[in-house]
């Protein structure tokens, strides 16, 4: 009697998370709801080795094979390079569930998946408007099955892998990793892998935590979204959004603040950052493949391909600016965007350089960018026409002068470098 009162005050979702756990085919200590793809998804783990029998097992490659015991066997332990899956179909809920399970130091981990019709009981839950237990449609149910594995190695392969970056190339390699778990719609792995990209601050892009903010609104986790932009008010003192226009009352208060104090030209700020995000982006992608020993050539020619199509429509997005309105006041977009500038110019052939090389010199002198991009840039076109360099700032080239290196240096704001 008491069971029952408990059960019909129960939500449907309590309801539900009830019934999988008693379906599963062994105990387990700990059960989490995960953002599935397209059905209910739970995260378990369990303190000791499950040795329950699975129905089928897969190897890290991908391949599917149906567990064999005979009588007279004794049975196989599982080993941490193959996960176990077993499967139960339960006509009385209409439902298919999925235990997919791995070894973790001597521990069961592993994923749920609920193939859920949608019932009477479970109307909200249940995103099969089809019988997903009537053997009748065991092709359809084998379908999702099939797509399963995918994701259960993909979920895997990241777990426990990754650490806060302790590079550059850290930070992008987290990057580029929590890019593909949203892609895949495994919006709780990504969210724990931008997480930790964004632990170190030296290393982040701060663009990076307003693209994914704008990823974490699109997937409804405002909440998370606020966490980034925060962390980028924290980390920069003149970034604000229009205040009016911002989903968090919150951040409006210091947006507006900010806005009376800087009055940028946000439009062309942040599409100058969005400029600068894109080219590190497949520059770094590239970069990062070129680097992996199991990466295929035909991949790396493509995305070397990709970078060189960014720098050409980079370097048209910015001839456009330059030629409209001249080079961007840094009082109007900061420093990080005139910056932006600069870099995307330094990306394109030795003609281009020299051509946009005195409106780099003008924009030393109205202030508006540092002597030292300047002198990069001289270097620079001295190297790639055969000449030494006069500041040193391209590394391993000859100088002009060694003796005074130093001295030129210190004219355009460069630090002092080790001449031997």
């Amino acid at each position: 009697m008491f069971a029952g009162c408990q059960t019909k005050n129960m939500t449907e979702a309590e309801r539900f998370d009830a019934s999988v756990r008693r379906e599963l085919p062994f105990a387990v200590d700990s059960l989490r709801w995960l953002d599935g793809v397209d059905m209910a998804t739970y995260q378990f783990a369990c303190k000791y080795y499950i040795a329950t029998p699975p129905d089928a097992f897969i190897g890290m490659d991908g391949e599917l094979n149906v567990y064999k015991t005979s009588l007279f066997d004794k049975p196989t332990l599982q080993t941490e390079d193959v996960v176990w899956r077993n499967v139960v179909v339960s006509k009385k809920n209409q439902r298919i569930i999925c235990i997919d399970r791995y070894l973790r130091n001597g521990r069961t981990k592993g994923f749920v998946y609920v193939l859920q019709s949608e019932t009477k009981q479970f109307p909200t839950l249940g995103l099969y408007h089809w019988d997903v237990s009537d053997p009748h449609h065991i092709e359809m149910a084998g379908e999702s099955l099939e797509h399963l594995r995918k994701l259960t190695l993909r979920r895997i392969k990241g777990d426990g892998r990754h650490t806060a970056p302790a590079s550059q190339n850290d930070y992008w390699a987290l990057i580029f990793h929590a890019d593909s778990l949203m892609d895949d719609g495994l919006y709780a792995e990504a969210k724990q892998t931008y997480d930790l990209a964004f632990t170190e601050d030296r290393y982040i892009l701060p663009s990076h935590l307003s693209t994914v903010a704008k990823k974490m609104m699109g997937i409804h986790n405002d909440e998370a979204a606020l966490d980034y932009l925060s962390h980028r008010v924290r980390m920069e003192p003149d970034f604000y959004e229009e205040p009016m226009a911002s989903t968090f009352q919150h951040l409006r208060d210091t947006f507006e603040v900010r806005q009376r104090k800087w009055d940028y030209d946000l439009a062309q700020k942040q599409y100058l950052e969005w400029i600068f995000e894109r080219d590190q982006y497949d520059r770094m992608l590239w970069f990062l493949a070129s680097n992996k020993r199991r990466e295929s050539p035909e991949r790396i020619e493509m995305l070397a391909r990709r970078a060189m199509d960014t720098d050409s429509t980079n370097l048209q997005l910015v001839s456009q600016i330059l030629s409209e309105s001249g080079y961007p006041r840094k009082s109007k977009v900061g420093d990080f965007a005139t910056q932006t500038v600069w870099m995307i110019i330094q990306h394109s052939d030795l003609g281009r350089i020299k051509q946009f090389l005195p409106q780099l010199e003008e924009a030393v002198r109205q202030g508006d960018l540092s002597p030292a991009y300047v002198a990069a840039t001289k270097d620079r076109i001295d190297i790639r026409e055969g000449r030494p360099q006069k500041y040193g700032t391209q590394f391993n080239c000859p100088l002009l002068d060694s003796l005074h290196v130093n001295e030129w240096r210190q004219e355009v704001g460069l630090p002092p470098i080790d001449v031997k």
